[in-house]
């Protein structure tokens, strides 16, 4: 694997590099931040950063120019990817960007393509990832979301909840039942559903870590032309949806980020007449932190080289990056709490808060690990695809489930 950069690819990079010092605020710290829109006032910042890099095409680098991108290679997208991630980006678009676009190339009709890529790349629309329900998170075939066909249209009832909301939602990458079938999954669709269609409204979820929403269908009509693929073979594209989800090169280069003002951080704090830098209890923090950082830096760049070369090597293993920072984020959590002592319980915008209140912060996102799959979920993915493991029978499964009961 060569992680090395062209001349070219180092001009990208200072070029978005550049972007990013000239639209943010000089005092701004990402690693401090929480890198998420908290407020209406944030929200109306962020859009307006992301359509000035949508005018450059750095929001979908990798898509070609007739999507709105620049259609660059993959090593290129990562370092595009990898500079937004170091200055702490949030995208209000991402869903749309990571999520739902790619599969839209993929699956999409040639209009379906030309409406709905452009926006997307150019920052002008917010998606939401519509598939979890009360009784489908990680089971998605599950999905109880019905749509029932009437001439050109489908007439949709039921209920998603959990959808990240980043911002008032334009359009849903949504997961529907169309059909009623043994096994349950042969019955699943993707439909791009307006977001205010009559019949559809939201209600506010929020969570430890993330604000969600929950929607309401009821009696919801989407036109036929807004299936995205085929009838009830909604649920391959959908994995297909998660393979984008689940890798990228921007989430080490935050850690980065982080790391180095946590130790800026360290320098400048004291305790007792002494710098926080010079405990023990806090350098072996750092220490953890830079190895954590090394090991998702490798692995991210080893996902986007591996995907860069699918057309001699095939498909990429399954990344474990997700899995990784899902595993690592409560003990990180928890040290990093330890160090701050009581003072890791007070939330930004507190004036006796100290790290800039990341400490609560961070506490509260490790418990919200079910983006993108739980852990279990992870496991389930590396066992079966990585490693090869065979899937526990569904009879057995259910055995399992019985004696579990009867023990309890």
């Amino acid at each position: 694997m060569d992680f090395s950069f062209t001349e070219e690819q180092e001009k990208l990079r200072k070029e978005v590099h550049d972007f990013f010092v000239s639209e943010l605020p000089s005092d701004y710290r990402p690693g401090l931040s929480g890198r998420r829109a908290s407020n209406e006032k944030q929200f109306e910042f962020w859009m307006g950063v992301q359509e000035k890099a949508g005018a450059k095409g750095y929001l979908a680098p990798g898509w070609g120019k007739d999507s709105g991108g620049l259609g660059l290679s993959d090593m290129e997208q990562g370092i595009v990817m990898e500079e937004t991630g170091y200055w702490g980006a949030v995208w209000p678009a991402t869903m749309g960007l990571r999520v739902c676009g790619p599969p839209l190339h993929v699956f999409g009709t040639e209009e379906q393509k030309k409406k709905f890529l452009p926006p997307i790349a150019k920052g002008e629309v917010i998606w939401y990832e519509a598939f979890t329900e009360p009784d489908a998170g990680s089971d998605e075939a599950n999905v109880s979301l019905r749509a029932v066909a009437d001439g050109d249209t489908f007439i949709l009832n039921g209920q998603k909840h959990f959808m990240t909301a980043p911002g008032p939602a334009d359009f849903l990458y949504t997961l529907v039942r169309t059909a009623e079938v043994v096994p349950k999954h042969r019955g699943l669709s993707l439909f791009l559903i307006d977001a205010h269609a009559p019949g559809i409204s939201y209600s506010p979820l929020p969570t430890m870590g993330n604000f969600t929403v929950e929607i309401f269908f009821d009696n919801a009509r989407v036109h036929k032309d807004r299936l995205l693929g085929e009838l009830n073979r909604g649920f391959y594209h959908a994995m297909v949806t998660f393979e984008f989800e689940r890798t990228n090169t921007g989430n080490p280069a935050a850690q980065k980020r982080s790391l180095e003002e946590l130790v800026q951080f360290a320098r400048e704090e004291k305790r007792n007449g002494k710098r926080l830098i010079d405990d023990p209890q806090m350098r072996e923090l750092l220490a953890d932190r830079a190895i954590e950082w090394v090991l998702a830096y490798l692995g991210g760049w080893r996902d986007g080289w591996f995907f860069s070369q699918r057309r001699r090597l095939g498909s990429p293993p399954p990344s474990t990056s997700a899995y990784r920072g899902k595993v690592d984020a409560e003990p990180r959590a928890k040290a990093l709490a330890d160090t701050l002592g009581l003072f890791a319980q007070l939330q930004r915008g507190s004036k006796y808060a100290k790290f800039g209140g990341m400490g609560e912060r961070a506490w509260q996102t490790s418990r919200s690990t079910h983006p993108a799959g739980t852990i279990e979920v992870n496991k389930i993915v590396l066992a079966g695809r990585g490693l090869g493991l065979p899937r526990v029978p569904a009879k057995f499964n259910k055995e399992i489930a019985k004696s579990l009961q009867e023990r309890d």
